[in-house]
Order: C-alpha cells, then sequence, then structure tokens
C-alpha cells in the first residue's frame, strides 16, 4: 500500500481537492491530508506523518 501525504498550507484549489479525490479511490492508496491553515499546527505529528508517507505533496 503507497501512503500518500498532501499538506496543505493553503485552501485546496478544485483541481488538487480533485486529485486527493482521484488518489483516495485508487485501490492501493492510503491517502492523508494535514491542513497547516491553523494557528499552531502539530509539527511533531507533521513530522510523524513525513517519515511514515511514501510520498508528499504541498500545496
Amino acid at each position: 500500500m503507497t501512503r500518500i501525504l498532501h499538506i496543505l498550507t493553503q485552501p485546496a484549489e478544485p483541481i488538487i481537492e480533485q486529485l486527493i479525490h482521484n488518489q483516495k479511490a485508487s485501490p492501493g492508496n492510503e491517502v492523508v491530508v494535514v491542513s497547516l491553515e491553523q494557528e499552531a499546527p502539530d509539527y511533531q505529528q507533521l513530522l510523524h506523518e513525513v517519515f511514515q508517507s511514501d510520498s508528499i505533496q504541498c500545496w
């Protein structure tokens, strides 16, 4: 299983939302989305997610 991490630094554009949706629908993918739009993101948890993922995209 491929673990894909999407890190959102701003609201996702429709094309990005569609990409995430398509990846979630694809068998064999585990897709995790982390939003950094909040006031105090949990960077320790983010680092954990990074090291657990096979692929990382920042938007």
